[in-house]
């Protein structure tokens, strides 16, 4: 049966949203309720190991989706090598300025003296003299001396410890790579999820994306891998942007380990960096962290989260993440129709500084310059909408590259390659009846104009640009353009 997107996704909002599920949004209704305010891709957090719940959860995002007629992602984010505070006593404790803490590699309760860790050979990874950081740069700690497998630390930032915070400490990214033996679980978990997107942690270079791959590869059982989304929270992946980029299959700036990585003032110049690479070489770009934390509490953001999220629309972004806000936030639907106003406004007001021109250099500059052509045949003749039949996705993306103002129609018979479409800018994902191979030209051309115009995005009459690979080409390439009337 033909999917048909919702009229909200045709033209009102072209940035897309992202909402992490948890505690918050497991109730079925609470679910269609997020969903139905607009949430494009729906994120499972595997730091978080709960396979029966996660199971559960992806279970009821298709369901959900197949009611509303949408296609929603799904985008399960791999833990990497995440290290932790262990459990408090009491679930919380206040660290004082000047006080003696030790961080021990065991399951011992936490209190007043120190809290154990996940952090195997802890001490081997830091040096006297060292910052550790605590709970999202909330608490800092110095180390003062090393006991073994103990690592004894003055406070330096005073703050509240919960139980089970994430930790950074500072050489440990040299010595760890990011796709651990939890990641190696949580990604058999997450294509018995049946996800759309993979997210990696802990990114530092190509190889740690080529590891993923190769583990994917092994999995003879699953007909089409998923994408991979490099999670950029490191210096090392900064250093490494272009190169990381080119692998990736999209990008994730997650701003809340970069701004404990790098000096916070220079992450929102950082933010701008990543989009703007991204949008040049042609890969979906995600902003995420605390965009709307003010909502987790409270039924209303903060002016300032207003201007977050509408700078990470103007700054070029593809999709906009919420985390606490939906996955235990008291508003999670509150929070999605919130970011839907914000970005609706923000592209109304950026519709002037569409449309990119410039692209990394590429090993297809045919593809590339097809689409580009494409795209201002299109602004000129202002078409109803650009169709784009494909069979991996590519040349949908390749298209909204480009920032076109009308409606990008992403057609595929592959529901996993229509579901990997929610997350790019302006494209409107749509399951078609599966278009043979050896048809030529003129019949997809009228295959795909007459899905589209029984959809209700295009009427009789209207131009269409239709983009597409030729009879049986290579996977991703895309080769001609034609404009026709429905």
């Amino acid at each position: 049966m033909r999917r048909k997107p919702s009229l909200m996704m045709s033209g009102m909002r072209r940035t897309k949203i992202v909402a992490t599920l948890g505690p918050a949004t497991r109730d079925l209704d609470v679910l269609k309720s997020l969903l139905g305010a607009g949430v494009d891709v729906v994120r499972l957090n595997l730091a978080h190991p709960d396979p029966p719940t996660h199971l559960e959860a992806s279970t009821a995002v298709r369901k959900v989706s197949d009611q509303l007629g949408r296609e929603i992602a799904i985008l399960a984010d791999l833990p990497g090598p995440k290290m932790r505070t262990g459990p408090i006593a009491g679930n919380e404790l206040a660290l004082e300025a000047g006080q003696t803490f030790t961080l021990y590699y065991t399951d011992r309760l936490g209190d007043a003296a120190g809290v154990g860790t996940t952090v195997e050979h802890l001490a081997d990874l830091v040096e006297i003299g060292d910052d550790i950081v605590l709970a999202d740069g909330a608490i800092i700690l110095k180390v003062v001396g090393v006991e073994n497998d103990d690592v004894r630390t003055e406070v330096v930032r005073r703050g509240l410890l919960r139980s089970r915070k994430g930790m950074h400490v500072p050489r440990a990214e040299a010595k760890l790579r990011s796709f651990s033996r939890d990641d190696r679980e949580a990604l058999d978990l997450a294509l018995r999820c049946r996800a759309d997107l993979i997210g990696l942690s802990f990114i530092r270079d190509v190889q740690d994306i080529e590891d993923v791959r190769s583990a994917l590869s092994a999995s003879a059982d699953i007909k089409r891998h998923p994408l991979l989304v490099a999670k950029i929270e490191t210096r090392s992946a900064i250093e490494n942007l272009d190169k990381i980029v080119r692998a990736a299959d999209a990008v994730m700036v997650a701003r809340g380990d970069l701004g404990i990585q790098m000096p916070f003032q220079e992450v929102p110049l950082l933010q701008k960096q990543i989009i703007d690479t991204c949008n040049r070489s042609g890969i979906p770009v995600i902003t995420a962290t605390q965009m709307l934390e003010s909502m987790t509490h409270g039924p209303l953001p903060s002016r300032a989260e207003v201007n977050d999220v509408a700078n990470a629309v103007l700054d070029g972004t593809d999709a906009l993440m919420l985390s606490e806000e939906t996955a235990v936030g008291k508003y999670p639907v509150a929070s999605v129709e919130t970011m839907h106003d914000i970005a609706q406004a923000a592209e109304r007001q950026g519709e002037a500084h569409l449309g990119y021109e410039q692209h990394e250099d590429s090993d297809d500059p045919v593809s590339w310059a097809i689409a580009r052509a494409a795209v201002h045949a299109a602004q000129e003749l202002n078409v109803a909408a650009i169709v784009c039949p494909t069979r991996s996705g590519v040349t949908a993306r390749r298209v909204a590259s480009f920032r076109p103002r009308m409606p990008i129609i992403g057609l595929s018979h592959s529901s996993e390659i229509v579901r990997s479409l929610a997350l790019v800018w302006g494209v409107i994902p749509m399951t078609v009846a599966e278009l043979p191979e050896d048809l030529g030209e003129t019949e997809t051309i009228a295959r795909a104009v007459d899905a589209v115009r029984d959809s209700g995005f295009v009427r009789s009459g209207d131009l269409v640009s239709v983009v597409a690979g030729g009879p049986k080409p290579r996977t991703g390439s895309t080769d001609f353009v034609r404009i026709v009337s429905a």
